[in-house]
């Protein structure tokens, strides 16, 4: 009999199997046999564990976005929130906010595919895709938003939503699809400082958009004070 240590290590090996599998073949091309003898498991401990497929493909998303659940760039914001009053702490928080949403999405502790299986699962007609969605949408994008809310003193959700979009797409962009940026690049493959290029771009571009909010919330300030 299996210990506990065991289950959870065969777990672990099905999961990162179908993960990696799901992503280079697509969900659905996808067996539940090919996943068995990836892992090097009997076909019969998939159903064991996880009832199925479809409770498997379920798995997979929870490991996928198990460093977004306590929604750490969300908490980083609350406990900062003094600094928004001030040019110089906006631009502090966004800054570490933009590192934060690189750190998390290209961490070490998750393998590649996570991000790439999470965009497949989100564009299937499964029973958990739309729970994929709200999870894919939630990354991260709630504190961008709640960002733009506090530092404009606009509430309109979707200027914030395309505020925070040209902010975080570039990284979530590469993250979801390696692969067209290499083919893409003019050199035929990034060099090995693209990413840590790729984070100064969207953080130059994090503080030019905060420094247009910033811009945008006086002029509507005089042209209220006009008015009156």
């Amino acid at each position: 009999m299996k210990t506990y240590a065991n289950t959870e290590v065969t777990k672990r090996a099905l999961i990162m199997a179908a993960g990696e599998l799901f992503s280079e073949r697509g969900i659905h091309a996808v067996t539940v046999r090919q996943i068995a003898e990836k892992a090097g498991e009997n076909l019969g401990v998939i159903h064991y564990h996880f009832g199925g497929k479809d409770g498997l493909i379920e798995a997979v998303m929870d490991f996928s976005i198990e460093l977004w659940k306590p929604d750490p760039i969300g908490r980083f914001l609350k406990e900062h929130r003094g600094f928004l009053n001030k040019p110089n702490g906006q631009n502090t928080v966004i800054s570490r906010m933009v590192e934060m949403f690189m750190e998390i999405i290209f961490s070490p502790e998750k393998p590649p595919w996570c991000c790439t299986f999470m965009f497949q699962l989100s564009q299937r007609d499964l029973g958990i895709s739309k729970k994929a969605s709200c999870a894919t949408a939630g990354f991260g994008a709630k504190a961008f938003i709640d960002f733009y809310y506090a530092v404009s003193g606009d509430n309109d959700f979707e200027r914030a939503y395309n505020w925070t979009a040209t902010i975080i797409a570039p990284l979530a962009l590469y993250a979801l699809n390696k692969n067209s940026f290499i083919r893409l690049h003019p050199e035929g493959k990034p060099s090995d400082k693209f990413l840590s290029k790729l984070k100064a771009s969207c953080i130059h571009n994090a503080l030019s958009a905060t420094q247009f909010l910033r811009k945008r919330k006086e002029i509507s300030r005089r042209s209220s004070m006009s008015s009156n």
